[in-house]
């Protein structure tokens, strides 16, 4: 029997279906979709990236910048919290209840203060003087610490919630000197929690619960020999943390004038 030819393709393979076929498979395998991504594609997504982190830090300094207040609101706002500074002393004089807390016990540290910046200047400073570089400091603190941290508050303090904060402030000194207390650790525990309360109200940030706990520390261990009581302890954490909420608060006003 005679033997028919095969049919040419063209090829040396033969042909291109049966070629087609066999090599598919292996390089579908080696070349996927998943796998086979563009190195130029990888290399624009991470300049993208570290574009986008760098125009962020760029951003928040130039927020930064902007947040500065002028010389004119700043000088303004030294005027306002030194006169501000100085009515604090006095409502710390006249701080007392029925019990361990006395006419003039929440001002040893601000006497103390005093005391030493007429020691640095030889005299020359009067106390008043020390007591205005006090509300200077005081409502200075926690916008410093924003302005350094980089925290913006978005929240727009108006002039009412500075006299709010105010009230407060006096209404609880009101409130210590004319309630009956059954004990001095009643008074200022039960303040404590007010304060909690108050912070939340009208602040909220954990600068300002960081910064009022640390001050209210601080004038404790500088006047530690003062302190016969736990409750009277506990009174100088009150007092200037309280002190300190609206201070923040009449200080982040004033800087943002404009």
């Amino acid at each position: 029997m005679e033997e028919k030819p095969l049919k040419s393709t063209g090829s040396k393979f033969g042909s291109s279906d049966s070629f087609h076929t066999l090599t598919k498979p292996t390089l579908f395998g080696l070349y996927d979709d998943d796998v086979v991504k563009s190195e130029d594609t990888e290399i624009y997504e991470e300049v993208k990236k570290t574009s986008n982190e760098k125009g962020s830090v760029a951003g928040k300094e130039e927020e930064r910048l902007k947040s500065l207040p002028s010389v004119s609101t700043v000088a303004t706002t030294w005027i306002v919290l030194s006169a501000a500074g100085i009515a604090y002393h006095e409502l710390s004089k006249n701080l007392h209840d029925n019990h361990e807390l006395h006419n003039d016990f929440t001002s040893h540290p601000l006497l103390l203060a005093a005391t030493i910046a007429q020691s640095l200047s030889f005299g020359y400073i009067p106390p008043w003087v020390a007591y205005a570089i006090e509300g200077i400091v005081f409502g200075s603190i926690v916008p410093i610490l924003d302005w350094l941290f980089g925290i913006f508050d978005t929240n727009s303090i108006s002039i009412s919630s500075v006299l709010r904060s105010t009230n407060a402030m006096l209404g609880v000194s009101f409130g210590i000197r004319r309630i009956e207390w059954s004990s001095s650790l009643q008074a200022s525990g039960a303040w404590f929690l007010l304060n909690i309360v108050l912070w939340l109200f009208f602040d909220g940030t954990f600068t300002m619960l960081i910064s009022g706990i640390a001050i209210g520390l601080i004038t404790c261990l500088t006047c530690y020999h003062h302190i016969t009581d736990n409750a009277q302890l506990l009174y100088f954490v009150d007092f200037y943390f309280l002190g300190l909420l609206f201070f923040t608060r009449l200080g982040k006003y004033m800087y943002r004038r404009r």
